[in-house]
This record gives structure tokens, sequence and C-alpha cells, in this order.
């Protein structure tokens, strides 16, 4: 039985991610420079006139591979603080899966790592100038601990300047484990070895970002007995 339009069109969409997923695992293996369309062919298991088929050179199929990264961090921010859970439960649960995952070396996160170093020459300045996915990002982010500053559950100062902090110790943090992950594999460490030795320092990353958070410790009362 002939497939009919909408058949066609979700195969056609299909084929297209899986390529671009392909496109995601040998961006992060070796860069923009020194990858192919043979090398993107051969990891989806497909005839290099596919990826042709569907992408029309290099820069058009990376270019996409962009924009479906950026979309796809955006909706994972977006669902991670639709949960309806506490504000600190939620900031504290994206810190935990960020360093998780850095730990793990996701595709996801090693592409962040390495895409800022290729956008000037994907994407034209004004492109970049109209982009707004991180600022979307950090905007819910900022929404999110205004919310919590309401409530009582975080320190309250500027909310941007908190998000500010908050990002950058999470950023750091990554930076962090991100060394100490590659250390332990070039001594020949597996991942469950390197989960159970970066344990502590994961637990103490988590406290420290949260700690940016806390409100400030209430005075006990002024009249303090001298020693």
């Amino acid at each position: 039985m002939p497939r009919n339009k909408e058949q066609n069109e979700e195969i056609r969409r299909e084929r297209k991610e899986a390529i671009i997923r392909s496109a995601l695992k040998v961006y992060v293996a070796k860069g923009y420079a020194a990858a192919e369309i043979g090398d993107v062919a051969e990891q989806a298991g497909v005839a290099r006139g596919l990826v042709y088929y569907y992408f029309k050179d290099k820069m058009s199929l990376f270019r996409e591979l962009f924009v479906f990264m950026f979309d796809q961090s955006k909706k994972h921010i977006e669902s991670h603080f639709s949960s309806g859970a506490p504000v600190r439960e939620q900031l504290e649960g994206l810190v935990r899966t960020m360093h998780a995952n850095m730990l793990k070396e996701s595709d996801s996160v090693l592409f962040f790592m390495r895409m800022r170093h290729d956008l000037n020459e994907l994407f034209t300045t004004d492109e970049l100038n109209k982009w707004s996915w991180r600022h979307d990002n950090m905007s819910l982010i900022r929404s999110v601990i205004k919310q919590g500053m309401e409530r009582g559950e975080l320190r309250a100062m500027s909310h941007e300047l908190l998000a500010s902090l908050y990002w950058g110790a999470v950023m750091s943090g990554m930076m962090h484990m991100r060394h100490v992950a590659q250390e332990l594999r070039e001594q020949g460490r597996s991942g469950e070895e390197i989960a159970e030795l970066t344990r502590c320092e994961l637990e103490d990353a988590v406290v420290c970002c949260m700690a940016i958070l806390n409100p400030p410790m209430k005075e006990q009362g002024k009249d303090v007995d001298e020693a």
C-alpha cells in the first residue's frame, strides 16, 4: 500500500533528524573545520548522496545542527522549570543535571563547549545579534529566581545579578568537573569509577552554587556576650 503525504513527510523528518544527530556526534569529535559530509554519512549509516539530498552542503548541514541544538536547549530549560516544584529544588536540579552530563561527556554538553569556536564561521554577525536562544534561557532563569525571592526562598537582591552569579558558578563548576573527568579518563578509569571518584566534588559544586542563592542567616540577636 503506497504511503500518503503525511507518512512521507514523517519519514523525511525522521531521516533528516537522524542525519542531524549523526552530525552532532561528528561535530563533538572533530569540530566543524575537520568534519566531512562522508563522516556524517558513515555515522548515520546512509549513503553520502542521501545527506546531500537533505542538505545542499556541509555549511547548511551544520547550520541546521546548531539551530536544532539551540532549540533543544530552550525546550530542555523550559521543561525543567515547568515542574511546579519549589524554586530551590528546581535550581538545584539544574545544577545536578548539568554537572552529571558533563561527567558523562554527553554530546549536548560537549557541543555547547565547542560551538562558540564556530559560530562566526557558520553565521553572520546580524544573524548572531538576532539570535535569542541564550537570552531566552537566561530570562527564564532570572524569572524563576525572581519568583524565589518573592517567596522568600532566595537571597533578596537584584534578581538579574543573582542569576548571573548563579549561572557563572554553574559554568565554573562544570569546567572544573570536565578537567577532572578528562584526567581520570586518561588514567583509564571507567565511567562508573569516574562517577564514584567525583561524587564528593559534585556535591560540593551543588552546595556552592546553591549557597549563592541562600538568604543571609538571620541575626541571632544584637546582644551577644563577649568572651
